[in-house]
């Protein structure tokens, strides 16, 4: 079932007592402001606190939820560009979609129910002031193409309020995996000393036993945050955070004169969904801590919820977006911070004149021009760079000597440099090779395919291949010998990639 709270008293609070026009939320003053005739009048929104709603309760009524449109006055259109839904209110028009900047030319219609908001977070950061931290931001994007200033007009910037779900709950874990502790070997090996000549070194070479441990680890989480639409890069929009949750105020309509609001594209149920991700880094954590030990293997963990709510909330974004070459740009600023994030072009005509104009004031600086039987030149290393600088890949014209190709064996006779080198005589049998182990060879090409991958994934599916290249990786390194020339980077490694490993776990929790 759907109610409406259509009342006249609620349409006759936005419009303008002197002269009968609509009033406009202004965040500079917090109140609804006259764009005519500049009188002002407080919001009164409702007495009552931002409440909790039980997530049991609402899944039990989810026929009879409560929903409605987000004013009575609202209305609803849907850009064909990015199908994104977007609610205003007359004299207020679609205009251009504030996510993909494509013009809306589909007929407004009466907004859809949606479950009621509990809370909004109003603007406090202006028009004005929005549009100086954006030209601000402009002005430090070097080698943007000149459109790009465009933003900064009036007209680019829009406001508008995006849905968000909060969800609070009690968690138990129980959990089995393992204690790694570390202890160290002694062991020794052959190296070259400064003066060439082949010693005996020992060295600790570190090992890990491991321990059966299992437990039961509890947490409260509070206002876990979940962006609820599809149509914003999500990192970008959790960048320009943290908000203020506690400045929630109870949802009142006439926060919503003069900007726009974005339904949710995400179902609650979904919703809690990615908030149990959110909330599974943090349990994995906790099992660690409670494992204790040098490292920990989790192998399995079972987590009751209890005591879920949730809330459906509206927090302020600025949001200016502009198309170079038919692809789109977002700029995003907090409509309660004023923190600005986002994305640009870069213009490749600028680019090759800096990297020209750089080139210029290279050869200048390195001696200018130079006075040769009576007349100015370039010098030699500038107009013919193959002569006197040996570009990798490239041919010369007069090749420096090459350095000897390696061998398995001594070489047969010292370099020059060297006043006392051994000879193959008194070489030692097991000279260690300078050849690195094939396994960190196989772990750095892993390594490579997953940091590849994750700058394009998107999936679920495809952050399951990015978190088994990164296990592929560690599994590698951790066959490199102690003895190895790579076997101190090795280590050193493994901990980098088990950090990757698990923030591509985190994002698969997180993926559709």
């Amino acid at each position: 079932m759907t109610t409406s709270s259509t009342s006249t008293r609620s349409n006759q609070a936005c419009l303008c007592s002197g002269c009968g026009a609509d009033l406009v939320f202004n965040p500079t003053l917090g109140k609804l402001l006259c764009p005519y005739c500049n009188s002002a009048k407080t919001v009164m929104g409702s007495p009552k606190t931002v409440e909790e709603q039980s997530l049991d309760e609402w899944q039990q009524r989810s026929n009879q939820a409560q929903t409605a449109p987000l004013s009575a006055q609202a209305l609803e259109v849907e850009c064909h560009g990015c199908h994104a839904q977007i609610s205003f209110e007359p004299p207020d028009v679609a205009g251009d979609c504030p996510f993909c900047g494509t013009h809306i030319t589909a007929q407004a219609q009466t907004a859809n129910p949606v479950i009621t908001p509990g809370g909004v977070l109003p603007f406090k950061i202006g028009r004005k002031a929005g549009r100086q931290r954006l030209s601000q931001w402009l002005s430090t994007r070097w080698f943007a193409p000149s459109s790009l200033k465009q933003l900064a007009q009036h007209e680019s910037l829009k406001g508008i309020y995006l849905p968000f779900w909060t969800f609070d709950c009690q968690t138990r874990t129980r959990y089995t995996g393992e204690r790694g502790t570390y202890y160290y070997v002694t062991k020794t090996r052959r190296v070259k000393n400064s003066d060439g000549e082949w010693v005996t070194e020992t060295y600790e070479e570190r090992r890990t036993r491991w321990s059966s441990a299992s437990g039961q680890v509890s947490r409260f989480f509070d206002d876990i945050l979940v962006p609820a639409v599809k149509t914003v890069d999500i990192d970008r929009l959790q960048k320009i955070g943290p908000w203020t949750l506690k400045n929630l105020v109870p949802y009142d309509p006439s926060f919503l004169q003069g900007f726009r609001a974005q339904r949710y594209q995400v179902s609650l149920p979904n919703g809690f969904t990615k908030a149990k991700g959110v909330m599974g880094s943090y349990i994995d954590s906790d099992i660690r801590s409670d494992i204790g030990g040098d490292e920990q293997r989790i192998h399995s963990k079972d987590t009751s919820y209890t005591e879920e709510t949730f809330k459906h909330i509206l927090l302020p974004v600025w949001m200016a977006t502009y198309r170079f070459k038919n692809k789109p740009y977002q700029v995003m600023i907090n409509g309660e911070t004023g923190k600005i994030v986002g994305d640009r072009p870069y213009c490749p005509f600028k680019i090759a004149g800096a990297i020209t104009g750089a080139i210029v004031a290279l050869g200048t600086l390195w001696g200018g021009y130079t006075y040769v039987e009576g007349e100015w030149r370039f010098p030699t290393w500038l107009t013919q760079p193959q002569l006197s600088i040996p570009w990798p890949g490239s041919p010369s014209d007069s090749p420096l000597p090459s350095a000897p190709e390696p061998t398995d064996s001594a070489p047969s006779s010292p370099p020059a440099s060297v006043n006392s080198a051994p000879s193959p005589s008194d070489a030692p049998l097991d000279t260690p090779t300078s050849t690195p182990d094939p396994a960190f060879q196989k772990a750095m090409t892993f390594a490579q395919q997953a940091a590849e991958q994750t700058q394009t994934a998107q999936t679920r599916a495809e952050w399951q291949t990015v978190a088994n290249l990164w296990v592929q990786a560690i599994e590698a390194l951790k066959k490199v010998p102690g003895d190895d020339v790579n076997a101190p980077k090795a280590q050193q490694k493994i901990q980098e990639y088990q950090q990757n490993l698990n923030y591509a776990r985190q994002r698969f929790e997180m993926a559709p």
